[in-house]
């Protein structure tokens, strides 16, 4: 059975979204069959990706319509995307994405959550269905408080923290979460990648935040017991 991770934060500019884009291509850079699904209204990272025009998206499925294997695209980073639209917010089960994820038409050790920034069905729906909440964390107070936001609602998941250094100097961290084995370092890559639709780590491999994104994919494919 697939692993389901929720990537999440309510709080806006934490990285939530490169940190799942750039998890997913660092664990299938681990040799892992991975799944990125955008549950986020916003579709960003199906913009990102170049995808935001495909005609049939995860708000299709998720209201029931059939997926088959071929219809679920590989990304030239090696992991399996289904786009999503705006018609996603129209969804309020909870536990659509739960049953979604249970009875996919192929088998993946893990699969990635990119949610809301915001407290919005589809994050309960990310949280119900997830076994693992990763919340990045910057030193802001912005970004703290949306981490604890998430983390009173992930009453029956387990939580862990990835930091993000959002500039040179930010030293300073919420130590009351547990955090995975890596520290994300500020870099200007982060920027560029809103604007590409690789990755951090494809854009430069040899980074620093390449590097780290890939301690903390070991370390979330540990705690997951998926290495």
């Amino acid at each position: 059975m697939s692993r389901i991770v929720a990537i999440s934060n309510v709080a806006g500019g934490t990285g939530k979204t490169t940190s799942a884009h750039a998890l997913a291509v660092a664990c299938a850079e681990y040799g892992k069959r991975v799944l990125l699904l955008d549950l986020d209204v916003a579709t960003a990272l199906t913009f990102q990706l170049g995808l935001e025009n495909e005609r049939t998206t995860l708000a299709h499925y998720l209201q029931g319509a059939p997926l088959s294997e071929s219809q679920i695209l590989t990304v030239s980073e090696r992991f399996d995307f289904i786009a999503s639209d705006s018609r996603i917010s129209s969804l309020i089960d909870i536990g659509t994405v739960k049953h979604f994820c249970e009875t996919l038409p192929k088998d993946y050790d893990l699969i990635l959550l990119d949610t809301p920034s915001t407290l919005d069905p589809r994050l309960l729906m990310a949280i119900e269905s997830a076994e693992m909440v990763v919340i990045p964390i910057s030193s802001s107070l912005h970004s703290i408080r949306g981490a604890n936001q998430v983390r009173k609602l992930a009453t029956k998941n387990s939580i862990f923290g990835i930091k993000i250094q959002i500039n040179s100097d930010s030293n300073m961290w919420d130590e009351t979460f547990e955090y995975l084995d890596a520290s994300i370092p500020y870099s200007d890559l982060v920027d560029s990648s809103l604007m590409n639709s690789t990755s951090v780590i494809t854009q430069n491999n040899r980074s620093e935040i390449a590097a780290a994104y890939r301690e903390a994919a070991y370390s979330l494919l540990e705690k997951m017991e998926l290495i």
